[in-house]
């Protein structure tokens, strides 16, 4: 597991990342806006597996998808929350 100390592969994982947790800043979550995100985090595991081997893109892919689905869970939560104290308190 060198790709571990390769700058490459961490510089591609944090571009990955920010692309995964993007669509979670957005108020409505569109489906161009998820699509566009998914394939750049695509190309960022792909050119992770072509720089730093097969491993490295899946550990790659693995934290992108756990990255964006806890984000996309915590926002979930946070706006249901929220609209259910708009509801309470109107």
């Amino acid at each position: 597991m060198e790709f571990f100390s390769d700058l490459m592969w961490w510089g591609l994982l944090s571009c990955a990342l920010a692309a995964a947790i993007a669509p979670a800043f957005f108020q409505k979550i569109r489906f161009p806006v998820l699509a566009a995100t998914a394939l750049f985090c695509l190309a960022m595991v792909t050119a992770m597996y072509f720089v730093t081997g097969t491993v490295s893109a899946i550990t790659g892919s693995v934290l992108t998808l756990f990255a964006g689905l806890t984000a996309l869970l915590v926002t979930l939560i946070i706006s249901g929350i929220n609209t259910m104290l708009k509801k309470r308190y109107r």
